[in-house]
Order: C-alpha cells, then sequence, then structure tokens
C-alpha cells in the first residue's frame, strides 16, 4: 500500500504536474485524531501505520487544487481521455488508490449535537448579510424542508470532525429520498457568479464525507428536531442505505437574460440585502456543463467508471445522482413562516431535477 506521499506523487506525475509536489503537507496535514492514532500503532506493524496513510490521503485528496483542474494535460493532444480530470479518475482506478477510502471510518461521536431546528426564527436580513451564498442556500432548503426532485432535508452543516483541529468538514446537506427510500449525502455547488468546482471535486468529496457519516447515529438521534420531523414523515423507516447527490445550479443570468425568474438568489449584496443583484454576463456552471456532456458517457469515461466502482465497493451505496436546483416558480406552497422578511419577490422557493442518476449494479 502506498503512504500519502507516494499515493499524491503518482497522480501528480500522471498528470505531468510534479510542480505540484511541494502542495503536499498543506493539503494533507494531519488530523490530531490521525496523529494520535498513529502514536499509539507506531509500536504495532508497519501494515497499521500504511492504514494511517491511506486514510489520510483519501480523506484529503478532494482538497487538493489538482483535482479542480480543467482543459488538457499539458503536452498531450486535445482528445477528451487526456482531460485532467480523467486522466486522475483513471489513475485513482488502474493504480488501486480508490481502495484507500475504505479505510476511512466516522469519527465524530455525535453528528448532531447541533441546534438545527426547520423552526428556529430567522432574520433574512441579517441571514443575507454575508456572502457565504452556498452556506445560506443550504439554510434556505433546511427551512423548506421537502424539495421536490431531491426528498426531505433534514440537517444542514452536518459535523464530521472528532476534534476542533480536525480536517475534516461538513456536509452540505442531509436528505431522505421519499421516492428510493434511502438517505441523501449531497454535496451543494453554488456560487452567484456561477461554481468553478469539477464534478471529481464534488464526487469525491461527497463520498469522503459519505464515508465520514455514521449513519446508525440519524436512527439513534434524540434532541434533533431535524430528525425527529424526519421519524414523522409518512413511509418513513430508518434504513442503512444512502445515496451520493451533487446538486448544482444551472446558471447565473443577467437580468436581461431572466434572472429576475431563474436565478437562485437575489439578495446577493450583503450590503444592500433588499436589492436585487445581478451578475454582469451570464454564466453557465462547470457542474451543469460538465453533467451534459457525462450523460453522453463517451465523453467523461473516466468518472463514469470512477462513480461506478465507488458503488461497486461500497455495498450500502445505492447510487450517485447529479441533480439541478431550480426556482420553484409554480410553486403555490406558503413560504417558511419562521422567516422573517421572506419576500415572494426577492426570495425563492426550490425544486430539483435529477440530470442523471449511476445505479449501483449490486
Amino acid at each position: 500500500m502506498l503512504d500519502c506521499k507516494e499515493a499524491y506523487e503518482l497522480i501528480c506525475k500522471a498528470i505531468d504536474r510534479e510542480d505540484k509536489f511541494n502542495e503536499l503537507e498543506t493539503i494533507f496535514g494531519q488530523n490530531k485524531t490521525d496523529i494520535k492514532n498513529n502514536n499509539e500503532k507506531t509500536k504495532k506493524v508497519k501494515q497499521e501505520d500504511d492504514y494511517i496513510e491511506a486514510k489520510r490521503f483519501a480523506a484529503n485528496f478532494y482538497k487538493a487544487p489538482i483535482v479542480n483542474y480543467k482543459g488538457y494535460v499539458n503536452g498531450r493532444t486535445q482528445e477528451i481521455k487526456n482531460r485532467y480530470s480523467e486522466v486522475i479518475s483513471s489513475t485513482l482506478l488502474s493504480t488501486s488508490l480508490l481502495k484507500t477510502w475504505k479505510e476511512l471510518n466516522p469519527v465524530r461521536a455525535n453528528h448532531f449535537d447541533t441546534d438545527h431546528t426547520h423552526s428556529e426564527k430567522v432574520e433574512l436580513e441579517k441571514l443575507q448579510g454575508t456572502n457565504r451564498k452556498e452556506e445560506i442556500l443550504a439554510k434556505l432548503l433546511f427551512y423548506q424542508r421537502e424539495v421536490a426532485g431531491l426528498g426531505y432535508i433534514f440537517d444542514y452543516q452536518t459535523p464530521l470532525k472528532a476534534t476542533k483541529n480536525d480536517s475534516y468538514g461538513k456536509i452540505d446537506l442531509l436528505g431522505y429520498n421519499t421516492d428510493d427510500k434511502c438517505y441523501s449525502v449531497i454535496e451543494l455547488k453554488y456560487r452567484p457568479s456561477g461554481s468553478e468546482e469539477t464534478l471529481l471535486r464534488c464526487v469525491l468529496e461527497a463520498y469522503t464525507y459519505y464515508k465520514l457519516l455514521d449513519i446508525k447515529q440519524i436512527n439513534s438521534a434524540v434532541g434533533h428536531d431535524g430528525i425527529q420531523q424526519l421519524k414523522k414523515l409518512p413511509g418513513y423507516e430508518h434504513t442503512n442505505k444512502a445515496e451520493l447527490v451533487v446538486l448544482f445550479d444551472e446558471k447565473s443570468c443577467t437580468k436581461d437574460d431572466g434572472g429576475a425568474e431563474t436565478n437562485l438568489m437575489l439578495r446577493i449584496d450583503p450590503n444592500k440585502p433588499n436589492n436585487p443583484r445581478y451578475p454582469s454576463k451570464t454564466v453557465v456552471s462547470q457542474q451543469f456543463k460538465e453533467c451534459k456532456e457525462l450523460i453522453d458517457s463517451s465523453k467523461r469515461k473516466g468518472l463514469q467508471t470512477l462513480c461506478e466502482e465507488i458503488l461497486a465497493q461500497e455495498p450500502h451505496l445505492k447510487q450517485i445522482r447529479f441533480v439541478v436546483l431550480r426556482v420553484d416558480t409554480d410553486s403555490k406552497s406558503s413560504y417558511p413562516t419562521n422567516i422573517k422578511g421572506w419576500s415572494r419577490k426577492l426570495d425563492r422557493l426550490y425544486q430539483a431535477e435529477t440530470l442523471l442518476t449511476i445505479p449501483s449494479k449490486g
């Protein structure tokens, strides 16, 4: 088994970017939890030290800047197979590095010791007074609860780290797919100017978070309002099955291109949240562009195969879904009454459309 340094350098060599070796420690700095475990295991066999290194690589690789590279590997013909994301996907498979994700395990004793409540009182002007629009959108979806085409949202920003200094992030949204009867680990990508993150980054991030989530805690959680409301949902029953969902915007439009009707958010300026704001030009998100290519598997064969292999090595993963989030312009639903200042002119209800589902063959 390769250690973290060897695994990362192997990927860099595959895309002819040896100049990125020096980013290793920035990307893969060890968690205190892992350091403690590593110190405890130094008296044991080398195989267990390798386990720590494999986990270190798998838990952090999605953060590597090279995962977001677009275009073609320098010096190679501009063929689909030579795109950065395709070469990285293929290398993860051909070298068996994808198997290192199987070494990841949850480390947090309680994912649901937060005060996340669907009915918590919120002042919209205060909520929108920040540039962290992706987090705001996640909260708005949580407050809406049921999102047609996506499922029932019962938590947001679900913590994964065991200690404050761990590098593990938070799951953007947790949902329940009422059609397929499984939990949804949702990776949300949104920027008012158009998100630039690659689908490779999105899939690896969602998969990493899935491995760090103890799904059994959903059933045993007490005092978490979102989960208590979930348990009252007609037809709900706890399961060990889950899906990965990459959720993204299609495009961010100028006002002339219909942004007033289609943009996911209009309160963009944190200093003037009551005034709608639009981008200077219409921008299609990177995820939407790549998903349209992924639907034609000949254009993203490496990524398609990577998704299939993730499902093959995870018996409790049912599928990976690629979903576009849209404004629900036809909704007759009432707005969330806990949000003070919510306006049908400036604010949104949401719906979703699944563009592609890659199912498990197991």
